[in-house]
């Protein structure tokens, strides 16, 4: 009888719309949630076989749950360096384990997720708000890859990252750049004889600061101008002692006037086509002084004035701790040392899949491959198809609460229109089984 299916129909449509009412209610709790990927139910009819081209029997309707993989939330910045997120398509590659420290593939689930929330653990490990870890490669300080040439296919390559015991060796100050004017007057008749100073700060091979200083001694004749200067660099490391000794003469006529002639090493070498002092520091290292080459006022000159340091460069820099680290846009994670050097520590790469909509949700607001999903490849962030990661940011979820009440009321209507139809459907009967009276 097709009152009989018509309240069939009805019973379908209410369990319908309370899957419809469960996704919703999923959505509304979890629009507050990082990366969250909202539900939405799709209907499809039922057709029931008509025995008859004069009746008509109902067939009801299946519910389908789809989520909005693929759909991006909006990113928003945040203030810990920690937080992550993916412009454009990709994943963050993280593993549920209770051993991050030794990641087994065998009992360990390796999942893709969008949340980004990650913070170190009791260990130093990066865990998201879901209870995951994020995974990466190890890189060398170099920024080569621990691993050569690492499987992109699969996830075995992978580690749980650790932003803890990280060693930075101190890096020695090879390289020191100067420029100045020294004063032309000071070596004529008349001068005074008196040098000028510069303390340059440098660092040795363990990062204890030492100073070398630049003094100019200008040599003063009986007659007219000599154009000459006495440079001996001084260690602090060999006791204040001099490590280089250079007669330095200047051109004093012609368009290099003021520029440097000669470079002549007593206690050193110069190396006139660099421009370079090389001097043996007390610890036993080389060190390279850029005063410039012959002919060139960009290092040292002699003009008429003061004396006067225009330019102190130079490279290294003191043993230092970790203060932060920072997620670049190539998915390099980076420490960052309180004296501003910079090492790369790992990579980490984004997971593509064919279908990502086809993707199986988790528990921790994370996706598990599947067969409807497709291969996965681990990509370099900005690479390929994949988007860029982002640092100090976090996408939200996908979830528009207004379009979800909105939903909410219409699908509260259906609840209400089927169970009329199950009711009618039961009068109707009623009136049916009345006949026999």
């Amino acid at each position: 009888m097709s009152i009989s299916a018509s309240m069939n129909a009805g019973v379908l449509g209410l369990a319908a719309n309370s899957t419809r009412l469960s996704a919703i209610a999923d959505n509304l709790a979890n629009a507050g949630t990082v990366g969250y990927k909202r539900a939405d139910v799709q209907f499809s009819n039922l057709v029931a076989s008509q025995s008859s081209e004069r009746q008509y029997w109902a067939g009801g309707v299946l519910p389908s749950v789809r989520h909005a993989i693929t759909e991006q939330g909006v990113i928003q910045t945040t203030a810990a360096s920690t937080d992550f997120a993916v412009s454009g398509r990709g994943f963050l590659p993280v593993v549920n384990t209770t051993t991050p420290g030794a990641v087994d593939a065998q009992q360990d689930e390796f999942l893709l997720t969008s949340a980004g929330s990650f913070r170190t653990d009791g260990d130093g490990f990066l865990r998201n708000a879901g209870g995951l870890y994020l995974l990466g490669w190890r890189l060398n300080p170099d920024g080569t890859p621990a691993v050569a040439n690492p499987a992109r296919d699969s996830f075995q390559s992978l580690e749980a990252v650790n932003v803890t015991g990280i060693n930075f060796t101190a890096s020695p100050t090879t390289q020191i750049g100067f420029a100045a004017n020294l004063p032309a007057q000071a070596t004529a008749t008349g001068g005074t004889g008196d040098p000028f100073s510069m303390p340059i700060e440098y660092f040795d091979p363990v990062g204890n600061a030492e100073r070398v200083t630049l003094e100019f001694t200008p040599t003063v004749p009986g007659a007219g101008s000599s154009n000459e200067w006495t440079l001996r660099v001084l260690d602090s490391a060999s006791g204040g002692g001099a490590i280089g000794e250079f007669t330095v003469t200047f051109n004093a006529a012609g368009a290099t006037a003021g520029t440097i002639a000669t470079v002549t090493p007593t206690l050193g070498a110069y190396d006139a086509a660099a421009g370079t002092l090389t001097v043996t520091t007390g610890a036993g290292e080389d060190l390279a002084i850029t005063i410039g080459t012959p002919g060139n006022n960009e290092g040292l000159t002699q003009f008429a004035g003061g004396f006067t340091p225009t330019q102190v460069t130079k490279n290294g820099a003191a043993f230092a701790t970790v203060a932060d680290v920072e997620l670049g846009e190539d998915g390099v994670l980076s420490a960052v040392f309180t004296n501003g050097q910079r090492q790369p520590i790992y990579r980490i790469p984004l997971v593509d899949v064919v279908n990502p909509d086809g993707l199986t949700p988790v528990n921790g607001n994370a996706f598990r491959l599947s067969r409807e999903s497709g291969a996965m490849y681990l990509w370099d962030a900005g690479d390929g198809p994949v988007g860029k990661t982002l640092g100090f940011s976090l996408e939200l979820s996908t979830t528009d609460v207004a379009k979800e009440l909105t939903s909410l009321i219409e699908t509260q209507r259906a609840y209400s229109s089927n169970a009329k139809v199950i009711q009618t459907a039961d009068e109707m009967l009623q009136e049916t089984t009345n006949l026999k009276r």
